[in-house]
């Protein structure tokens, strides 16, 4: 067997086998610039090394119409901390109409870990100004310290064999079949090099920024209001109705009016022009004695 041939064989298995031991030590994130109207820290981590991956889910209830402006608001918000810190990944904003009862909004940020508890106090501020009716709160924390340190294992095993795969194949040195052989084993172990770049900074991103999902709710039917608010909400949609059946009425018949008065006048003008007289009672005297 041809020297190369010792050579490569390993390095194949190595690529299709298991990595070696890993270190337990893992980079450390790149930070975020958090200085800033919100500074409160999130979530503590369960301990220094553990990579924990937090996502919250609000719901706010309204019983106004004051759902889209809190709405804006809020994204406004998101958007004045800069992409860095949060970013506003989807927002759906529907201004109910008049004969809306119930509308739902949706919105989705990407917040900076670390501020992410911070932030959601500002929402709930804000969503508190614009009179919000009840408030429902979420968190999930997800521990991907494995993950973490298998794919970094992973990513450091997958260089160091397409760097001695890149040797073998620069050294020019073995037969045709032999140097074809090891410029497979490169492309294939470069594409799950890739592959794990990717996980890892998928990671590093679900670490270091956490989704807030947010979902807006308007709620003007009577059940879910107060007796006395329900009361007063039927009372004026009873109004309004009448009103807008009143002009309804006026508006089917008015041109009718004005076809009835035309006629009216030309025929009036007709007896008149022809010397005919309105019929007249006719008068009895009383006999005088």
């Amino acid at each position: 067997m041809r020297p190369y041939s010792v050579l490569i064989a390993p390095l194949l298995l190595i690529a299709c086998g298991s990595a070696p031991q890993v270190n337990q030590s893992v980079e450390k994130l790149a930070a975020f610039d958090t200085a800033g109207p919100a500074q409160a820290p999130g979530p503590p981590h369960p301990t220094a090394s553990s990579r924990i991956a937090y996502s919250y889910t609000i719901t706010y209830v309204f019983d106004r119409r004051g759902m889209a402006q809190v709405q804006e608001r809020q994204m406004a918000l998101c958007r004045s901390l800069g992409p860095s810190r949060c970013l506003v990944m989807k927002s759906s904003i529907h201004a109910p109409g008049p004969k809306d009862d119930s509308v739902t909004n949706e919105a989705t940020l990407l917040v900076d870990a670390r501020i992410a508890a911070a932030i959601s106090h500002r929402l709930d501020a804000l969503a508190k100004a614009g009179d919000v009716l009840s408030t429902n709160h979420r968190v999930e924390a997800e521990d991907v310290t494995r993950q973490v340190i298998d794919t970094d294992a992973r990513v450091r095993a997958k260089q160091a064999l397409a760097a001695r795969l890149l040797a073998i194949i620069q050294s020019g040195k073995g037969n045709v079949g032999e140097l074809v052989q090891a410029e497979r084993a490169y492309a294939a172990t470069q594409e799950e090099l890739d592959a794990a770049r990717g996980e890892q900074a998928n990671l590093a991103q679900r670490v270091a920024m956490s989704p807030i999902e947010i979902t807006y709710v308007l709620n003007e039917t009577p059940g879910a209001m107060s007796p006395i608010r329900a009361s007063i909400a039927a009372a004026g949609q009873t109004l309004t109705a009448s009103v807008a059946a009143l002009i309804t009425a006026i508006v089917a018949g008015l041109p009718w009016l004005i076809v009835g008065g035309l006629g009216f006048a030309l025929l009036r003008r007709a007896w008149r022009r022809w010397g005919w007289r309105w019929p007249r009672r006719a008068r009895t005297d009383s006999p005088t004695g």
